[in-house]
């Protein structure tokens, strides 16, 4: 059950991607779709057993009809309860990273909390997809898509940082802290196989770093990898381009133009704009298609934040420059109360990914995020509490009488 969110996000998302991309089917659900299944899941685990290793409430089929009774109220009246909150949507999906990281908070509660070696065997199985992927990309299309059959490439490797970070050199750390070795070789060889194979730029930049400070084995070791993620990083600027490569394109026009409207404006980088329209961009010439293939929507209803890729532009055009102030005043005081590995690293890769990716606003990668988060900022093992290894009992040779004397002259 703790390693159910990672299931979902490794696995079961990517393999339907790549199902419903293989197979030509066009299906329209929400993202949020099986997320909503694991609160219910959650929800009725809470209900049996409200915690884990609590013992097992009584009363159960008295709990599984007032569960059902609740999920058949909720689905007859969901259609109106979505016309009614149509108002606040815009506001509401501007929210839901906090809506993630409060469900992973309530899961970990509930369920428990996976730990490093579950991140870490989820991020090899889905490194081994990222693999494969490339491979039957490579022989298809004799090109590398930014968008992959199993999903975006930058989104993709967040998750599998999310993994790497899980898997860094255990040990001793700071202020009594001890950081555990969990995990195996194979899954963290195949996580950086897996991270080299996205060919993200910002995953590459984010892994070379993580690894070189953070990473296990020899420094030689380490600078090989680095610098294996620096090269392909510099590759990706010769790969000829493909339709999904407009993305990075609207991504880049985007902060352009945010530059430009908070030059325009300054009052807009505190107060943000508003979400019930558009954001006053107009699109030059030229752009329009490339908007259209990258968004697959028409120029004609402008752009709306919601529409924007990168988590931190994303968070400022909406909420105004305090809330990612906010996130970073919040987040940084907690990691450096309680310094890991595992923390440092996930900061420092996040937040290159959210220069180019939706990061808390994705929640199939959200999840992972949130859960590793708390896992960091969780109580490490003290030094104290360092089982030591029995002792060694050896025999003592026998004093040397000759040796006892001072048999220097006088």
């Amino acid at each position: 059950m703790t390693g159910l969110p990672l299931a979902v996000s490794y696995g079961a998302v990517p393999l339907a991607m790549a199902f419903t991309g293989l197979a030509g089917m066009s299906v329209d659900v929400s993202l949020f779709l099986p997320w909503l299944i694991l609160a219910a899941i959650g929800t009725l685990t809470a209900m049996f057993r409200p915690f884990p290793g609590a013992p097992a409430r009584t009363g159960r089929v008295f709990n599984a009809a007032l569960f059902a009774l609740f999920a058949a109220g909720l689905a007859s009246y969901a259609p109106g309860l979505v016309a009614a909150l149509a108002p606040a949507l815009p506001h509401l999906r501007e929210l839901s990273p906090l809506v993630m990281l409060l469900l992973c908070v309530l899961w970990g509660a509930t369920c428990g909390l996976p730990d490093r070696a579950d991140l870490q065997r989820f991020g090899a199985f889905l490194g081994a997809l990222c693999i494969i992927d490339l491979a039957i990309e490579a022989a298809m299309f004799r090109a590398v898509p930014a968008v992959r059959l199993i999903g975006n490439a930058d989104v993709l490797a967040g998750l599998l940082l999310v993994s790497l970070c899980a898997g860094l050199r255990p040990g001793q750390g700071e202020r009594g802290m001890r950081e555990p070795d969990q995990g195996r070789p194979l899954w963290r060889g195949l996580v950086m196989l897996g991270l080299l194979a996205c060919l993200s730029r910002p995953g590459l930049f984010a892994g070379a770093w993580v690894v070189l400070c953070f990473g296990r084995g020899s420094l030689g070791r380490r600078a090989l990898y680095s610098g294996a993620c620096a090269a392909l990083l510099a590759g990706t600027f010769l790969l000829p381009l493909t339709a999904s490569d407009s993305a990075r394109f609207v991504d880049s026009w985007l902060w352009i133009e945010a530059l430009r409207l908070w030059g325009t404006d300054p009052a807009t980088l505190l107060t943000g704009f508003s979400l019930s329209v558009p954001l006053p961009i107009e699109f030059p010439e030229g752009m329009t298609a490339v908007w259209e293939t990258a968004t697959g929507t028409s120029t004609l209803f402008g752009v709306s934040v919601s529409q924007v890729p990168s988590f931190w532009l994303r968070s400022v055009l909406a909420w105004g420059l305090a809330a990612p102030v906010l996130v970073l005043a919040t987040l940084l005081p907690m990691l450096l109360r309680r310094p890991t590995r595992l923390g440092a690293g996930l900061t420092a890769a996040l937040f290159a990914q959210g220069m180019s990716t939706p990061l808390l606003y994705d929640p199939a990668m959200a999840a992972p995020v949130g859960l590793a988060f708390i896992l960091a900022l969780g109580r490490p093992k003290p030094k104290a509490d360092i089982p030591t290894p029995h002792p060694i009992h050896t025999v003592e040779p026998a004093p040397d009488p000759v040796s006892e004397w001072d048999l220097r002259p006088l």
